[in-house]
């Protein structure tokens, strides 16, 4: 509705920025960014039509796909949309900014970290690759289908009802746990006495510094203690239930029976954030304690990795193997099955380096003395020899140079010795418990801070008005 309101409907041309057209555009992209999709973030071509957006039958939107200016977007039937940028809007050199149409013809498919600009045409079937754009549409290959995730399978609609839903709903309920039995104590408690006949008595209840004492409470183990419980329940059922992922035998047809379909499907709603249900905001994101949690989900972990900030969501943990001193660079996505579900083996040995904006495909080995650097697309089932790749060209990163002699061996990396060999070293290394206890202890602060001025109000509301709020004008009351 606020986009509707506020800008109506979006029209191609060129705009100076800082005008009124810019700062329309800006509120509902902000506005836009704030909201989300609510209750239809699992129908999103409903929510893009709702928004303006051309969006014929059968279209796949994954939820990190990023779509904006609606009304310039047509997009054909049976297109399937992975973590792509599809934007209409792009600045110019003459201090404007532009609105061009995109249209995405019949059966195409956008893969992950890939950006359509305005403007953009792409021909019915069309497949564009990972970490591509609409400026290179001469790498548009048929095989790119097989890296679109949101062209995978899905398990039948019964397994999800008969097996996953009461899964999920359990996983829920146990997370939901410490707060409910919160509640209980609230309620058996005798801290307030007195009847409920007014508003007043409502609001008295409310503001009592015992029921704060309670709210606060409420919020602190919201996002503390139930995201440690959400991920406990989803180790627990990866071990008992899923199991571990093996890869598909060379030269044989992947199993895709309804159970080996189901239990990736199952994993992702159970884990379905990069950060592991919330907990690794609690640990520290970097840290030896993610990689413990990774190895209890069956990811093959070295010692002293550092893993980024974002955060990775492994779908079948089994088939990722990670050395000793490997760095991480931020948003990178590691894939170890293909859109029909073959799954191979990502191995990254140890003192290989990902950086920023990776895509590393299923079977990829990147070797010791191997750095990935900034927005490196690797080729399914390549060998990376010690080097250093970037981009992607083809639909393959490039070499950027070879390494020199003994770079085929791990050497210890900076963040190894700080955390391993602390006390030799020269500077101050706070220890990890004290990176957790910093962590926790800011969260529950935020979550303080953050409902303050909601406590603040109502305790200003009891106060003022405890003795009778008939004895004051209705303008002071509102007040």
């Amino acid at each position: 509705a606020a986009k509707w309101c506020i800008i109506g409907r979006y029209v191609e041309g060129r705009y100076p920025i800082f005008g009124k057209e810019y700062l329309k555009w800006w509120m509902v992209s902000q506005l836009q960014e704030f909201l989300g999709a609510g209750v239809l973030e699992n129908n999103l071509s409903l929510y893009y039509r709702l928004l303006g957006a051309k969006i014929a039958s059968g279209v796949k939107i994954s939820k990190d796909t990023r779509l904006s200016e609606f009304d310039l977007l047509h997009i054909g039937s049976d297109v399937a949309l992975d973590n792509a940028t599809v934007r209409p809007f792009a600045m110019d050199s003459r201090g404007c900014f532009t609105l061009r149409k995109i249209q995405i013809g019949d059966n195409s498919c956008v893969c992950a970290k890939s950006v359509i600009a305005g403007g953009a045409t792409l021909p019915e079937g069309t497949c564009v690759g990972p970490l591509s754009s609409s400026h290179e549409l001469c790498d548009a290959r048929p095989e790119n289908r097989m890296h679109c995730r949101p062209l995978r399978a899905l398990p039948p609609l019964w397994l999800k009802v008969l097996c996953g839903w009461p899964i999920l709903l359990l996983q829920r309920t146990l997370t939901l746990s410490p707060v409910l039995l919160l509640m209980v104590h609230m309620a058996s408690t005798e801290w307030y006495v007195g009847s409920f006949t007014s508003i007043q008595d409502g609001v008295e209840y409310i503001a009592t510094p015992e029921r704060m004492g309670y709210l606060f409470g409420f919020i602190i183990l919201h996002r503390t203690v139930c995201p440690c419980l959400a991920l406990a329940y989803a180790i627990a059922v990866k071990r008992c239930i899923i199991g571990a992922f093996k890869p598909t035998v060379e030269g044989e047809d992947p199993n895709v029976s309804s159970w080996q379909v189901f239990r990736p499907w199952l994993l992702g709603r159970l884990i379905p954030d990069p950060h592991l249900c919330g907990v690794a905001k609690i640990l520290g994101r970097h840290y030896e304690a993610i990689s413990a949690l990774y190895r209890l989900l069956g990811v093959k972990v070295g010692r002293y990795v550092y893993w980024p900030g974002s955060g990775f969501n492994f779908t079948e943990p089994d088939l990722v193997e990670v050395g000793d001193y490997v760095v991480f660079g931020s948003r990178s996505l590691i894939l170890t099955s293909d859109a029909h579900h073959r799954r191979r083996v990502v191995t990254l040995e140890a003192g290989s380096n990902v950086s920023d904006r990776c895509v590393v495909l299923p079977g990829t080995r990147v070797k010791t003395g191997a750095v990935l650097g900034s927005g490196a697309l690797t080729k399914e089932g390549a060998i990376y020899e010690p080097g250093t790749y970037v981009g992607s060209r083809g639909n393959e990163c490039m070499q950027l140079k070879k390494a020199g002699a003994g770079a085929s061996e791990p050497k210890e990396t900076s963040y190894a010795r700080a955390f391993g060999r602390r006390r030799e070293a020269t500077y101050t290394v706070l220890p990890e418990w004290f990176h957790i206890a910093w962590s926790t202890a800011s969260i529950c602060w935020a979550c303080i801070i953050s409902k303050l001025p909601l406590v603040s109000g109502l305790m200003l509301a009891h106060l003022c008005f405890s003795d009778d709020w008939q004895a004051h004008s209705v303008a002071s009351a509102l007040l």
